[in-house]
């Protein structure tokens, strides 16, 4: 007989979460509207406390709308690790830039310093770590490369909602942050001086409807995710309590494999 798969992650979908896209059905506002201001709210304070967030539809879009608000575009070079999802080297190459595979840290799976290093060169503008499986990468040490070579710092945090290092949560080191709920809900949080202009990317280059401002996508996250969103955001504190208990329990007792390591601080 074979043994029931276990996935290593599925959607945690209950009766507040049907209720809350009940409500928002009945008023028929379906679109971007009140409850994704409201996550954008949420969110921001209870994750990334100090920061603005901007509700996108995909960890893609928000990848892709912070590049091109940090000015990232062709003839430029981003510094990425190799060991991660498409979508971090996608939304580089989407914006004309060119995405520069970095080799990770063995122990951590994410990005190397010193590969890093010896990755950077007269094209490189920025360097964008991702904090793989919910640990962080090393924010300090990339942060001071990055200072002392004069680029920019981005963060793929699409899999690390509530996770800091060294007391600092993640999403308030680079110019900007991805954050992702895939596969419901997605979002940016970043510096003040991009966030305007990725509201309007986000919806047709407007604010105010049909005040086109610049050329625009349709990156809108909906009113029913949002409502998900804010639901679940009550929740994530003790999911993610949960999961370290589970996770210290598997370190704790598995034999003959080698445990994830979780560097000082993360």
């Amino acid at each position: 007989m074979t043994p029931s798969f276990i996935p290593s992650a599925r959607p945690l979908i209950g009766e507040e979460e049907i209720s809350a896209v009940a409500r928002v059905m009945r008023t028929g506002m379906i679109a971007q509207g009140p409850q994704v201001e409201a996550f954008e709210e949420e969110f921001a304070r209870q994750i990334v406390p100090g920061t603005r967030a901007i509700a996108l539809n995909s960890g893609t879009s928000a990848l892709h709308l912070g590049l091109l608000a940090a000015g990232i575009g062709p003839g430029d070079e981003v510094i990425v690790p190799s060991f991660t999802f498409a979508a971090t080297a996608n939304a580089v190459a989407i914006t004309g830039a060119t995405p520069v595979f970095a080799d990770i840290d063995p122990r951590t799976f994410t990005l190397s310093p010193a590969s890093v290093s010896s990755a950077v060169s007269a094209r490189t503008r920025a360097i964008m770590p991702v904090h793989l499986y919910g640990h962080p990468a090393a924010l300090d040490t990339l942060d001071a490369i990055a200072r002392e070579r004069g680029l920019l710092l981005f963060e793929d945090a699409a899999q690390a909602h509530g996770a800091s290092l060294h007391g600092r949560p993640v999403g308030s080191f680079g110019t900007f942050a991805a954050f992702s709920f895939y596969p419901t809900k997605n979002m940016t949080s970043g510096d003040p001086a991009l966030v305007r202009w990725v509201r309007l990317a986000r919806n047709q280059g407007m604010e105010k409807r049909y005040e086109n401002e610049i050329v625009g996508l349709n990156n809108r996250m909906t009113d029913i995710h949002a409502a998900i969103g804010r639901v679940q955001l009550t929740k994530i504190d003790a999911w993610t309590a949960e999961r370290q208990s589970n996770a210290a329990y598997l370190s704790a007792h598995l034999r003959g494999v080698t445990v994830p390591h979780v560097a000082p601080g993360a």
